[in-house]
């Protein structure tokens, strides 16, 4: 097996889409093959999660030992079935057997309650899905403008800037040719704001992408005059900041200051989170509140206390805070009421909490554009744990 197919093997197990043909084959091959070229093979690659050198070989080996205990490996595998030739009579009987079977579960399962229930929540768990690109632009001016639903292409110019939509999820400021030089100097802000089951990318003029998710907001100047950068954001974000020693970069967020000259960072501040968590991947980042600062080395997160000035500083699970960007929920020993905070947020649903879960605690990775009922339903497997969908409405139950 080339590196590619098995590549493709461990992905599709990891995003739980693969076959009962694929999976015979890779466990196959996993039982014929020396351990340590997987290994390899998935830290290389960093196939859980697109990470990068964060990934190393005890969580390869987790990944590893995860994908041969898993339970669907032991299904027998399905013979084909023989064809025998039947008697035209007997056929004819078959036929009016399978009617009258047929008619008879119709009305069993018509008054059966139980049945109705189900397929009830079926219908109405359809109206819940998955999140996606869309957000709204509010220009200075205030006019605003739906990206999902705008054209690819020049969305507006302010200044000596232009915003242009592509890819239909991410918006480019493009800083225009020096003839204008009759636009003004003045700072003239955009924001630029994710719904509930929505996220989307910016590239700022300076060149700083940013990823947001979902709630969130991002307010940032068309044009960076002056000697330095300065953003404000609410909800959560990746960034990747445009390095340039002269211009330090600025994010302000929950009356917490992040400073730094060019790196790779995650902040997630949402107001219903009682912390706010800055997570550095690369580069260096001052985190300062009120009195208070630290410096955050690579592979490290700062966690600021929002009702106290207080920071801790400790090592950061990195797969686990760049799942979002990466399309995955990755739960790592979490509660179920920080679980559906996220849930809510990405699949635009409203929870419900009946029941005591502080002793309950869950982990691993699902991919975040699977169906509801499929990211529950693993929930239920794991823990303790039920859940009813009404409407928008998601009801967690012991």
């Amino acid at each position: 097996m080339n590196k590619d197919r098995l590549k493709y093997l461990l992905r599709q197990h990891f995003d739980t889409t693969i076959s009962s043909s694929d999976f015979l084959e890779l466990r196959n091959y996993l039982d014929t093959v020396n351990p340590d070229e997987i290994l390899s093979l998935i830290d290389e690659q960093s196939l859980m999660l697109d990470e990068g050198p964060e990934f190393n070989k005890a969580q390869s080996k987790n990944v590893l030992d995860r994908i041969k205990a898993d339970s669907r490996f032991n299904q027998p595998v399905k013979r084909q079935p023989r064809i025998i030739k039947l008697n035209p009579k007997w056929l004819k009987i078959a036929a009016i057997i399978t009617v009258f079977g047929a008619i008879a579960f119709f009305y069993t399962y018509r008054h059966d309650p139980a049945g109705d229930q189900k397929k009830i929540a079926v219908c109405k768990s359809s109206e819940i899905l998955p999140g996606s690109n869309k957000a709204i632009l509010t220009q200075a001016n205030g006019k605003t403008i739906l990206l999902d639903s705008a054209a690819n292409g020049v969305l507006a110019k302010s200044g000596k800037t232009q915003v242009n939509k592509v890819n239909n999820g991410k918006l480019v400021y493009n800083t225009l040719s020096h003839n204008n030089t009759n636009a003004e100097n003045t700072l003239v802000y955009n924001t630029l704001t994710t719904p509930r089951g929505g996220e989307y990318q910016v590239v700022l003029p300076d060149g700083t992408h940013v990823w947001l998710n979902s709630s969130s907001s991002l307010s940032y100047p068309v044009e960076f005059a002056g000697n330095e950068r300065r953003v404000k954001l609410t909800g959560e974000a990746y960034f990747e900041v445009a390095k340039n020693k002269d211009k330090p970069f600025y994010v302000n967020i929950n009356n917490v200051q992040v400073r730094v000259l060019g790196t790779h960072f995650n902040i997630a501040g949402y107001a219903d989170d009682r912390d706010l968590t800055t997570t550095l991947l690369e580069g260096a980042v001052q985190i300062n509140k009120a009195d208070r600062q630290c410096l955050l080395k690579p592979g490290q997160q700062a966690v600021v206390t929002n009702s106290a000035n207080l920071i801790t500083v400790s090592k950061a699970n990195i797969s686990q805070v760049m799942a979002w960007k990466n399309g995955y929920f990755v739960f790592d020993d979490e509660d179920i009421a920080s679980i559906m905070k996220r849930v809510s947020r990405w699949y635009d649903a409203d929870i419900e909490l009946k029941g005591n879960f502080e002793n309950q605690h869950f982990g691993g990775a699902f991919s975040k554009y699977k169906s509801i009922n499929e990211l529950l339903g693993n929930l239920e497997k794991i823990g303790k744990v039920h859940f009813k969908i009404e409407g928008r409405r998601i009801i967690v139950m012991e």
